[in-house]
């Protein structure tokens, strides 16, 4: 099954493109103690981070996956990669390849998407 954000199907990304992180967060109290410089503190979560790369993306790929990312949070689904929940994304960013005759092409994508 394909990576949908939103419910939006996006452009397939590049072989290799797509990292699956568990992200530990800790208690507000976390930190180093005493003199032996020992790590205190209480994991409370673990959050899934996804950064994901294309390859080259048409205007419309990219307006695609602009769109998926607008909203404050939103449902991802990567049945590939085990990923399924609320998210919110970083900024997306885009590398121009070239604009031939007013008609742009992007050689490269990318986002990172963070669980709520």
């Amino acid at each position: 099954m394909a990576l949908t954000i939103g419910g939006a199907v996006m452009p397939t990304p590049k072989l290799g493109g797509v990292t699956v992180k568990q992200e530990k967060i800790w208690s507000k109290k976390t930190g180093r103690g005493n003199q032996d410089g020992l790590m205190l503190g209480d994991i409370v979560a673990i959050k899934t981070t996804v950064s994901i790369q294309w390859g080259p993306l048409t205007r419309a790929e990219r307006q695609t996956i602009e769109s998926a990312c607008a909203s404050a949070f939103f449902n991802v689904s990567y049945p590939e990669e085990g990923v399924s929940g609320t998210f919110y994304a970083g900024t997306p960013s885009f590398t121009t390849y070239s604009h031939v005759q007013g008609y742009k092409q992007y050689s490269s994508g990318q986002v990172d998407l963070i669980m709520q």
